[in-house]
């Protein structure tokens, strides 16, 4: 393993951060059932108030419920704020 990345993750650990993101894995964070948190997205594949669907490195994310809208997007961290009732990885049939 290269010695950078050896550094990077000492300082991750250390300062509590989650180790997924230096990888790309993607994190999702859930408060309560009124907002989702998704890091390390690759943007929106479809927008709908009962459906947000995301790409990510391990496949899209799916979260479904009513009344969800984009509250914040930037390049590392997509919010969404709404009644979430469920989150799918992977494709759905």
């Amino acid at each position: 393993m290269k010695r950078s990345r050896i550094v990077a993750q000492a300082l991750l650990s250390s300062a509590d951060f989650p180790g997924e993101i230096l990888t790309g894995v993607p994190v999702v964070e859930l408060k309560g059932s009124c907002e989702a948190v998704i890091l390390s997205h690759r943007g929106i594949i479809a927008y709908d108030p009962a459906e947000v669907r995301v790409a990510s490195a391990i496949g899209p994310i799916t979260v479904r419920g009513r009344e969800l809208t984009i509250f914040r997007m930037n390049r590392e961290r997509l919010t969404l704020h709404g009644t979430i009732c469920k989150i799918e990885y992977g494709e759905t049939v």
